[in-house]
């Protein structure tokens, strides 16, 4: 018998014994296999140590939003709130997913024309495995799903959604710098406030840098396909024979899924697509903002937005619960509203944007008969 600690081995046979009886009772439901399977996946998330890591990082900013803060206050706001302005919320941001799926239309012209309805499916599942997973391990559920589907390389695929996230960070960017440095933030003059505008800045300029170099990198592999490929061939006679050929269809099926960058009309109609999908999450930001009675200029939500979801590239616990709020509340605290007051509308914001969503996805895995345990891992599957 292996050597352990007493603590280690308790803690391993507690995680063990938890796990076999609530599989034990899901067996009994009958007709369920998905919550089964999704249960498998839970229990070996929570074997991983990137795990804790990010449930450590999200009780850290939970800790620094939630300082200091009246809860019976922030429960009154929440239930008086206006909820009739979530109705155009919900709206506006829904339709930025239509529109996500339209700009993925354009990404993946290249590799196969497909129309954009059939790209809603993996679009959504993509996300609701991030707000599920941590890691952002629905990057590579979103390809995979439309490589199986539709007969395309799942590693083309994945291409184009790195090429979907850069366009999110260059137009995220590029709303953030317009609006901190042409418009006025009536809370940013002194104190924590002139603290945060330091962090701010430097997350922008951070996340610039990331996604500028990034974007350059990938118009010069483009660009420069033949010079590129011909250093990579070098590079991969090193390598195992095995692997060889293997290695040299990956590179062949990233570069095809890059292939859009060559095409300007194609390129520019995802970048605009880009504009319009962020645009509308800004407006439904606003109307949440207006449900709690925040008015405020509707710049202020376009910096909501984007700092959001910089600040979000930040590991945390699946669902960006900690760096969300976090990151909420300091944007509000810069147009002087404060913490007591912008945290339950940040709340709301954060529920906005995770429920639907993930509801959406559950109901496309229950239809196409998927589950996480299923789609979690399709870095292990075969490009095709």
């Amino acid at each position: 018998m292996p050597h352990c600690s007493l603590t280690p081995c308790r803690e391993h046979d507690i995680v063990s014994k938890f796990a076999s009886n609530l599989r034990g009772i899901l067996k009994l439901v009958p007709g369920n296999p998905f919550i089964y399977k999704e249960t498998h996946t839970a229990m070996t998330l929570l074997r991983q140590k990137r795990f804790w890591l990010g449930l450590l990082i999200t009780g850290i900013f939970l800790y620094l939003v939630l300082r200091q803060i009246d809860t019976g206050a922030l429960v009154q706001a929440v239930l008086h709130a206006q909820y009739i302005w979530l109705l155009p919320a919900f709206v506006v941001y829904i339709a930025g997913y239509l529109i996500r799926a339209i700009r993925w239309k354009f990404l993946l012209n290249a590799v196969k024309p497909l129309p954009w309805p059939r790209l809603l499916p993996p679009l959504i599942l993509g996300f609701t495995v991030n707000n599920l997973l941590p890691a952002r391990a629905g990057e590579f559920v979103g390809a995979y799903v439309v490589g199986k589907r539709e007969g395309v390389s799942k590693t083309a695929a994945f291409a184009t959604v790195v090429m979907q996230r850069v366009y999110d960070g260059l137009v995220m960017v590029l709303l953030a710098v317009v609006v901190l440095y042409f418009f006025r933030l009536p809370g940013s003059a002194a104190g924590a406030e002139s603290k945060f505008v330091d962090m701010v800045n430097f997350v922008i300029k951070a996340t610039a840098a990331i996604f500028v170099l990034l974007f350059i990198s990938l118009f010069a592999v483009i660009t420069w396909q033949e010079f590129f490929t011909g250093w990579f061939a070098k590079f991969n006679r090193r390598l195992p024979a095995a692997l060889r050929p293997k290695v040299e269809k990956l590179l062949g099926s990233f570069l095809e899924g890059l292939a859009v960058m060559r095409n300007r009309r194609d390129s520019l109609l995802a970048f605009l697509f880009s504009v319009l999908a962020w645009t509308g999450e800004s407006a439904a930001y606003y109307f949440v903002m207006r449900a709690f009675g925040l008015v405020l200029p509707a710049y202020a939500a376009v910096m909501l937005m984007a700092v959001i979801n910089l600040g979000i590239m930040v590991p945390s616990s699946p669902g960006y619960i900690g760096p969300f709020e976090f990151f909420g509340v300091g944007t509000l605290l810069l147009f002087g509203v404060a913490k007591s007051a912008s945290l339950p509308c940040i709340l709301v914001i954060h529920a906005l944007v995770w429920l639907p969503i993930t509801l959406w996805g559950f109901y496309y895995m229950w239809t196409l008969k998927l589950s996480l345990h299923e789609i979690k891992g399709p870095g292990a599957e075969k490009p095709a």
